[in-house]
Formats: structure tokens, C-alpha cells, sequence
């Protein structure tokens, strides 16, 4: 039994903790006085204040005990990580943009400033062909089953049903050039190719002056690069159109088609049309731009009793025209609904017309 301490032979306590301090150690602090003694106090400060103060050194901190090494390495020495690669929301690592360096200015990558580029919109199956066959994707050519040509064009209308020829066809051949050459830089409309942008614009526009009314003064309210406006005008030379575009590289545009095709009864609006504009107009027609009820609010200052609204819709529009006649009851009285087909094609359209009431 001489040898062993009280709590075993593993010289631990009871509590499975520490093994206790020894007799000698506990008297060697109480004589000292160490900072956590309850003995001579006095003596122990008198014992510091003579000593120097040290400076903790800043330069290098203190490594973590949990702190990756490497193989071989002593316990104090870390390893570089790699950056952390910044993430969109999804959690997908963010692209970085061309020239564009990690590390900012003079990064690894060059003179980039440390920027990520952002997402586009996909790409639709349209432009992808562009980009398949290597070329540009505003490249009309990469869009044409035939070189485009005045003929052609005039070939494209009357396999459609309408026969375009003389002041009409060259209107429309130099519109349809100016697009083409234009919409790279301005970036003007995803239609392209001569056969779709004869389809999807010119008849698409134009085929609305065969099936209603138009009361003059038409104000197209964002014309964009002339749809449906610039087209009625081709089609209606005796008709007044206003083109409202508040974007200034498409009123550029609209600028040139106007002076291009010698266009005399169209008149550009370069701004936003509010319910406080000064414009007089009694029909107004929208394509794609935003819900029935926001164009007949839009339009009620100054819209004059008998001026209609006309809207260019897909077929699916029931609930905008619902909630447009609970909303406009009594000012607005819906007077068309017209469901048709683009000629030879499965694109279904539908014409919806409001006219303004009188004032009660």
C-alpha cells in the first residue's frame, strides 16, 4: 500500500479529474503569492511592479488548435487555403467576367477590377442558330432560307394573301434593311430573318387595319422600332400616326424610318405617355406592353368620348378584359372581340376593343 495515493493508482481524485497537487506545491504558492494565492497580496504586487510589462506581439496570430497542417508539419504551422469562390443565389459559383482579375485591380487574370459578371436571360432556340453556325446572332442571313431581295419580299406577302407592290413593297424593303442593318447596334427586336419579321411584324401589324375601325389621330404607345404603328402607316398612307417611344436609341430609329421611307402622316412622341400628356389622338392601339386596364387608365385624360382603345392580344386575355370592364364601368364599353389566325401559320391572335363614353 506505500507508494499509492488515497484515489488509486492511477493518482486521480474520486471525480475522475486531475490528479491532486502535492503538499510541497501548494505551500510553494502560498509562500510566493501567486496572482490566485489568498496569501501576502502586498508581496505579490510589490513582486510585479518591478517586473517589466512585456508587449504581446500582433504580427502572427496565435494558430488554432483545430487548424488544417499539412503532412509533416508541426502543430503551429498552417496551410494557405484556397479562396472562397463567391455564389449566386442558387449556390452556383458566380462566373467571372472576361479580363476580370480574383484579386481586383492587377489581379492574376489582368487589369480587371475584381467585378462578376452577371447572368444573361437564356438564350432562345431562335438566336441559338446564330450562335451554332459561329456567327453573329444578329446575322439576318443565319435567319433567311433565301437571300433576301425586293422580290422575295414581295414573293413573302403574297404567299400570305396580300399583294404588295410599287410605293407599299418599297417601303417595306427598306424598312425591313434599316432593321437588319440597325438592330445590332440598337438592339431593336429577337425577330429575324426576313420570312419571320414579314410574318410576325409587317402582317401582324398591318392586318389590324382589314378588321376594325381606325379613327384618326392612331397613337401607337411604345412603338419600340415602329410596331404595330409604322406598318398601318405603310399600309394606310391617308391615315395620322403618332409613334410614342421614350427610349432614346429607338426614337433614333424611329427617326430614320421616318425620313427613310418618306413617311409624311407619321409623327414621333419622344416620351413616356402618361394621363397627363398632351396628345390627341382617337384611337390608340398597344401590342405587348402592358395589361388592358393599365392602357385604359393610362388613356382616360385624354381619350375623347367615341376614341377607341385597340389591344393586340394572344388568346388567353379573359381575365385582363374581366377585370377591365368591373374596373372602367360606365367609361369604357368593350365593342370588339375578334379571335383570327396569322395568315398560313398556328400563331393565334386576339383584337379587343374599348370605346371611351360620355361623360356622365
Amino acid at each position: 500500500m506505500t507508494g499509492k495515493s488515497p484515489q488509486g493508482s492511477s493518482g486521480r481524485n474520486n471525480h475522475g479529474g486531475r490528479p491532486a497537487a502535492s503538499g510541497a506545491k501548494k505551500q510553494r504558492h502560498r509562500k510566493t503569492g501567486g496572482p490566485h494565492s489568498s496569501g501576502n497580496t502586498a508581496g505579490a504586487r510589490a513582486d510585479f511592479q518591478g517586473k517589466p510589462k512585456v508587449k504581446h506581439k500582433t504580427s502572427a496570430p496565435k494558430p488554432s488548435v483545430n487548424a488544417p497542417r499539412s503532412k509533416g508539419a508541426s502543430r503551429g504551422s498552417l496551410v494557405e487555403l484556397p479562396a472562397i469562390q463567391p455564389r449566386n443565389a442558387k449556390g452556383y459559383p458566380k462566373k467571372m467576367a472576361a479580363g476580370k482579375g480574383a484579386g481586383g485591380v492587377g489581379g492574376a487574370a489582368g487589369a480587371g477590377t475584381g467585378g462578376y459578371k452577371r447572368h444573361k436571360k437564356p438564350i432562345s432556340a431562335n438566336r441559338q442558330k446564330g450562335f451554332h453556325d459561329g456567327k453573329r446572332p444578329y446575322d439576318y442571313a443565319v435567319y433567311e432560307r433565301e437571300p433576301a431581295t425586293p422580290e422575295y419580299l414581295a414573293r413573302l406577302f403574297a404567299q400570305y394573301g396580300y399583294d404588295v407592290c410599287g410605293r407599299e413593297l418599297e417601303a417595306y424593303w427598306l424598312y425591313y434593311d434599316l432593321l437588319r442593318t440597325m438592330n445590332a447596334e440598337l438592339d431593336l427586336t429577337r425577330i429575324m430573318g426576313i420570312e419571320a419579321t414579314v410574318l410576325k411584324h409587317f402582317i401582324d401589324s398591318s392586318i389590324i387595319a382589314d378588321m376594325t375601325e381606325i379613327r384618326g389621330p392612331l397613337l401607337d404607345i411604345g412603338s419600340g422600332p415602329g410596331f404595330p404603328g409604322a406598318p398601318i402607316a405603310i399600309r394606310k398612307p391617308d391615315l395620322q400616326v403618332i409613334l410614342a417611344e421614350s427610349r432614346g436609341k429607338r426614337v433614333r430609329f424611329l427617326e430614320m424610318v421616318k425620313e427613310k421611307l418618306k413617311l409624311k402622316n407619321v409623327t414621333i412622341f419622344p416620351r413616356s405617355v402618361r394621363e397627363d400628356s398632351d396628345i390627341r389622338a382617337m384611337s390608340v392601339i398597344s401590342r405587348a406592353l402592358e395589361s388592358i386596364p393599365g392602357t385604359l387608365q393610362r388613356v382616360k385624360t385624354f381619350l375623347p368620348a367615341g376614341g377607341r382603345v385597340l389591344f393586340l392580344k394572344g388568346p388567353n386575355c379573359g381575365q385582363e378584359i374581366t377585370q377591365a370592364q368591373e374596373m372602367f364601368k360606365g367609361i369604357y364599353k368593350m365593342v370588339e372581340d375578334v379571335r383570327y389566325d396569322l395568315p398560313a401559320s398556328d400563331q393565334s391572335r386576339r383584337l379587343i376593343v374599348f370605346e371611351r363614353r360620355e361623360e356622365s
